[in-house]
């Protein structure tokens, strides 16, 4: 989940469409022969509004223009989503687009986007769990440009102060909290924000008590919301966390005043660059083992239009999901390359990296179980949430009332 840009992923709740959506031209089919070879300019949409061309997203691009010898027309937008959608229907959507992974089933199913047995962009050699988030339907969609995960940090120096050793289990991660919690210093910091990035950052908790996302208010759910709330009701997690995205809460933990975080990969550079004294371990499963979490990042996509244009947009994609041509992107992002090997090399060139590599290498995507029913059960679980962490409601009734919200 690519945070460093805005610290929240924004679901845009796709509404079922009349009909199939067709994009800006006005056929459509799979790519054939050389049918790009005529088309040399692509319409691009992103969210990234805050890279520009000397950024390694903009050098990314300048390299696959060169390579491809496509010139790239490209739009950026922080609400992407809503305004994919809207130009979907009023047929001047993008050739290609870069959509957060857990939206891709909502537009795949919308039948805006192109499969890759239609487009023949190749994915064969992406790791399975990551590519995953991508498949709807039997079919893959685009691929993955590199994923990112949750684990634990923890000040090295406070553990070393109060002679602890990082959590395995709920209970040691419990007690570790307590005995870092003093004056102003919480033992834990996680953003419980009412939107995709609270449920984000519960999943591993939610996953790890044995929870399924199609039964959210199950035994095992209550037991994460309930320790979640513990936390906070014992002092050892704020309550401020209702309103702390992922950047806040890093910034906390650099300041000094958390002696735990869950957080992602993205902040690996800014806590380095910080000198902050931290380690990473994996967040702990209830009764230990490592808990799944789940699977960030971002998808490019290859969409519907006329044959030579989504030949072009698949030739294009392929250059820049390229191993040697996605290296500066994952490595200015601090994601972890979508390849095995690739992503192996990562952590021989920079050890740190060791950690989030095995975590992404099992991570889950949001989207599996649920396809596009997932933006909705989010939201239900983000609200019960924020009832249980604020007191509104005690953990079993804010996720029985949030199942019924489904129903």
């Amino acid at each position: 989940m690519k945070l460093q840009r805005a610290a929240v992923i924004t679901l845009a709740v796709a509404l079922p469409l009349a009909g199939g959506l067709t994009a800006c031209s006005n056929s459509s089919g799979g790519s054939s022969g050389n049918a790009s070879s005529s088309v040399s300019s692509l319409t691009l949409w992103d969210g990234w509004t805050q890279y520009d061309a000397t950024s390694p997203w903009g050098t990314l691009i300048a390299a696959c223009e060169k390579q491809t010898g496509i010139t790239i027309q490209r739009t950026s937008d922080a609400e992407i989503a809503t305004k994919l959608l809207q130009a979907a229907s009023s047929h001047s959507a993008p050739d290609l687009a870069i959509l957060d992974n857990p939206s891709v089933a909502q537009f795949a199913e919308t039948g805006l986007l192109i499969d890759n047995s239609v487009s023949g962009l190749d994915t064969s050699a992406v790791m399975p769990n990551v590519l995953a988030a991508g498949q709807v339907g039997g079919k893959t969609y685009g691929s993955s440009m590199g994923a990112n995960t949750l684990a634990l940090f923890y000040n090295t120096g406070m553990f070393t102060a109060a002679g602890l050793t990082p959590p395995t289990t709920w209970a040691e991660l419990e007690s570790d909290a307590a005995a870092l919690s003093k004056g102003d210093v919480k033992g834990i910091g996680f953003s419980a924000l009412g939107t995709e990035e609270g449920t984000f950052q519960f999943l591993p908790f939610f996953w790890g008590a044995g929870a399924k996302l199609k039964d959210i208010a199950s035994p095992e759910a209550v037991k994460a919301l309930q320790f979640w709330t513990d936390l906070v009701s014992k002092g050892y997690a704020s309550q401020s966390n209702l309103n702390a995205n992922q950047q806040d809460i890093r910034d906390q933990f650099m300041a000094g005043k958390l002696g735990m975080m869950v957080n992602g990969t993205w902040q690996l550079t800014t806590l380095d660059g910080a000198g902050t004294p931290y380690a990473v371990v994996p967040i702990p499963g209830v009764d230990g083992g490592t808990a799944p979490s789940p699977l960030g990042g971002e998808f490019i996509q290859v969409v519907k239009s006329d044959a030579g244009h989504q030949a072009a947009a698949a030739k294009f994609a392929q250059c820049v999901i390229k191993p040697e041509n996605l290296k500066g992107w994952t490595d200015g992002q601090s994601y972890i390359m979508p390849y095995a090997s690739a992503a192996a090399d990562q952590a021989t060139a920079k050890p740190a990296l060791k950690p989030w590599v095995t975590a992404v290498s099992s991570a889950q995507g949001r989207t599996a179980d649920l396809g596009s029913a997932y933006p909705n059960t989010s939201k239900a679980l983000w609200t019960a949430i924020q009832e249980s962490l604020s007191g509104v409601k005690q953990p079993k009734p804010a996720l029985d009332a949030a199942a019924a919200s489904l129903s």
